[in-house]
C-alpha cells in the first residue's frame, strides 16, 4: 500500500454559504450532481487497494446537502477501514440528521464544524449550531467534535479583475511554501488531484466562462493522476512538492475578510 497524509472527497460541490476566496470555489455555486453511494464506492474501489491515506475526509461544498450522508459515512468507513475518518461541515444542516451522532460513534468519525466569520447575523445563526454540537457532546460520550475557527486563517486565493477571478504570478516554490492545501489531495472523477484549486477549476471555468483568459492555461494543462498510473508514478505524484501550476497561487498570505457568508455579494 502507498501511504499518504490525507485524501478528500466532495459529497457536494455547492454550498449554502458564500465565503469569498473559498479554496474549493464553493461560493460560485458550482454545478455537478452529488455522488450517490454507488458513485462513491466505484471511485473508492479504484484506489483503496493501492493507497492508504492517514486521514480520509468527506467535505464539499457543504456535504450535508447530500441526502445520502449517512450511507456515505458507513461506506467511507467500509472502504477506508484504516484511515482516520473526518466529516467537515459548516453545521447549518446538522439538525436534518438526528441519527448522525450515533453514526459518528459507529464509524469512529470525527466531526469538524467550521466557523466562517464574525458577522452579527451569521454569528446569531451559528450560535444555534454550537448549541446543538454542545448538546451532542453531553448526550454522546466519546463523540469527537471540533469547532474550527476557519475564518481566522482565511486568505486571498486569487485576484479579481473585471468581476472575475484571475491568478497570481508567483514563483511556484514560494507559493508552495505558504500553501494551506499541501495535504489536500482530492479524489474526483476517479483521479487524484494535487489540490482543490486544480480539481474543481474546470467547473469554475465553465460556470464563469473563463475560457478566453489565457493566464489560466497552466490549470487547463494540468494532468491529474489516473488510476492507470503505475505505483511508481503514484508515488512520484504524491512526493512532488511545487509544480508549475503553483505559480498561479499567492506567494504571500494576504489576510482576507470575506463579506457576510450568508449573503451573496459582488466578487472582490
Amino acid at each position: 500500500m502507498i501511504e499518504m497524509p490525507a485524501l478528500e472527497y466532495h459529497l457536494a460541490h455547492g454550498c449554502n454559504l458564500s465565503c469569498q476566496q473559498c479554496s474549493h470555489y464553493s461560493n460560485f455555486r458550482l454545478a455537478g450532481t452529488m455522488p450517490t453511494p454507488a458513485d462513491a464506492k466505484a471511485e473508492y474501489e479504484v484506489w483503496n487497494h493501492r493507497i492508504l491515506p492517514k486521514r480520509f475526509a468527506l467535505l464539499g461544498g457543504e456535504p450535508l446537502l447530500n441526502p445520502n450522508l449517512i450511507e456515505h459515512l458507513h461506506l467511507a468507513r467500509e472502504c477506508w477501514p484504516h484511515s482516520d475518518l473526518m466529516l467537515v461541515t459548516n453545521g447549518f444542516f446538522l439538525h436534518r440528521f438526528p441519527e448522525l451522532p450515533e453514526v459518528l460513534l459507529e464509524t469512529n468519525c470525527r466531526l469538524e464544524v467550521s466557523q466562517h466569520g464574525t458577522h452579527e447575523t451569521y454569528v446569531q445563526r451559528f450560535r444555534e449550531v454550537k448549541h446543538l454540537v454542545w448538546r451532542w457532546r453531553e448526550e454522546y460520550p466519546g463523540i469527537q467534535i471540533k469547532i474550527r475557527q476557519s475564518h481566522r486563517g482565511w486568505m486571498r486565493q486569487y485576484n479579481v479583475e473585471d468581476g472575475k477571478p484571475s491568478p497570481f504570478k508567483s514563483k511556484p516554490d514560494a507559493a508552495y511554501r505558504i500553501c494551506m492545501q499541501k495535504t489536500c489531495t482530492q479524489l474526483y472523477r476517479s483521479m487524484l488531484w494535487k489540490c482543490p484549486a486544480l480539481a474543481y477549476f474546470g467547473q469554475l471555468e465553465a460556470k464563469l466562462r473563463l475560457h478566453h483568459l489565457p493566464q489560466w492555461q497552466p490549470f487547463r494543462d494540468y494532468q491529474a493522476c489516473s488510476p492507470d498510473a503505475s505505483d511508481a508514478e503514484v508515488r512520484r505524484f504524491l512526493q512532488t512538492k511545487a509544480i508549475s501550476q503553483c505559480g498561479l497561487c499567492p506567494s504571500h498570505r494576504t489576510k482576507f475578510v470575506h463579506p457576510d457568508p450568508l449573503q451573496r455579494s459582488a466578487l472582490r
